[in-house]
């Protein structure tokens, strides 16, 4: 599972979530990521099968309210003002992640040295002070 974490979002890779709808009929959802947002944690989920009203690549925001330390209840999201803030929370933290090595190391495109990366940056080019990921640093 590849995941990202901001300060106030994590950007999920294979996660299936089930959830019920008003018949008692299981909905799976691949869960995008999960956003703070003013003290609140909120879930972007988008369903594994097509779902009538949204797009392939739309995604359904969810409050997540901790019932105990097991189970979490979503409850979809309607103000416009929390959809809105939320969701452009996700786009920066997936900007910035868009940004990072594919290898995970940290560094950005371009920045990095990394033995076995396989983005597309230029290799040797490492300034980044203070990464993990091994490579040489040019000082």
């Amino acid at each position: 599972m590849a995941e990202n974490q901001d300060e106030n979002v994590e950007l999920i890779d294979e996660e299936v979530i089930t959830l019920y709808d008003d018949n008692n009929n299981e909905v799976a959802f691949n869960e995008v990521a999960v956003v703070e947002y003013q003290g609140e944690f909120y879930a972007l989920l988008q369903p594994v099968e097509p779902m009538e009203g949204l797009g392939e690549d739309e995604a359904i925001i969810f409050k997540v309210i901790q019932k105990d330390d097991e189970t979490d209840e979503f409850e979809p999201v309607t103000d416009e003002s929390v959809l809105d803030a939320v969701f452009n929370e996700y786009l920066k933290a997936e900007a910035e992640f868009a940004d990072e090595c594919e290898c995970g190391c940290g560094c950005h495109h371009g920045e990095c040295d990394h033995e076995g990366c396989d983005c597309d940056h230029e290799h040797g080019e490492c300034e980044h002070d203070g990464c993990d990921c091994g490579c040489e640093h040019k000082k």
